[in-house]
């Protein structure tokens, strides 16, 4: 009770913030959202899992939105680790920094090769490692980020017993879909093929401070620094890169 209290009180601080920062709306709809809803299979059912403050059901209003806490504005209470669907029934899932954020990311991966149907689609953004990323998420992010950990083990143990809804790694993502263990990750899940990989995000999401209160980017200004940052994103997206856009597909 006193977790789901604590992550009820971290979404309805999400949603002031969301109302009062316009940037952030901005760079929500236009850079995250605007990803996931593309890279989704048209048509048949979709789930949003980590679905917290609710905002991308304002784009894609037919979703069917969970969360491991009730929400007046979510459909569902489920835990992305044990989804409460039907074998071969979602046509899509999607998650705005959902797997970081779980004790054991494997299961919602082996959940995804359950639920999904052939063609059907998991559709994440995550934070990602480069070496300017791991500086800001190690030494300037609430989480920490930890690159030690071990996300392709389903049995977290003990450990995950005391996880609270909002701690996460950052680095897990890396962990799982970077060069060292890409391979080994997609090895544990025959029925699915990764089958998109985009880097993004630095300045304007850096500048506008995310859920934070305060403010560095006006809004004014945001339409010129975005332009900017997919001017140049070529440049820096293997080096500074925040997030990143996987997409994975269940075979048919």
């Amino acid at each position: 009770m006193a977790m789901d209290t604590h992550a009820q009180s971290v979404l309805s601080e999400h949603r002031r913030v969301w109302q009062e920062k316009a940037v952030l709306r901005r760079i929500y709809q236009e850079e995250f959202f605007a990803r996931l809803i593309a890279a989704r299979k048209p048509g048949g059912i979709a789930v949003e899992i980590g679905g917290g403050p609710g905002h991308l059901r304002e784009l894609l209003p037919e979703i069917i939105s969970t969360d491991i806490v009730r929400m007046p504005w979510l459909d569902a209470v489920a835990d992305a680790q044990e989804l409460p669907f039907r074998s071969c029934s979602v046509s899509n899932i999607l998650g705005l920094d959902v797997a970081h954020h779980l004790a054991a990311p494997m299961k919602l991966l082996e959940e995804a090769q359950r639920i999904l149907v052939p063609g059907g689609r998991l559709v994440l953004v995550e934070p990602w490692i480069t070496p300017f990323s791991y500086l800001v998420y190690r030494y300037f992010h609430q989480e920490g980020c930890d690159l030690t950990a071990r996300p392709w083990e389903k049995n977290p143990g003990a450990g995950a017993q005391e996880k609270k809804a909002f701690d996460g790694n950052p680095a897990i993502p890396y962990l799982l879909f970077g060069p060292r263990h890409l391979r080994e990750t997609l090895g544990a899940l025959p029925g699915l093929r990764l089958v998109r990989m985009e880097r993004f995000c630095l300045f304007a999401y850096l500048l506008s401070m995310g859920f934070q209160r305060w403010n560095l980017l006006p809004e004014a200004l945001y339409p010129a620094v975005a332009k900017c940052e997919r001017a140049t994103l070529p440049l820096w997206r293997s080096l500074a890169a925040l997030r990143i856009l996987l997409v994975l597909e269940k075979s048919a």
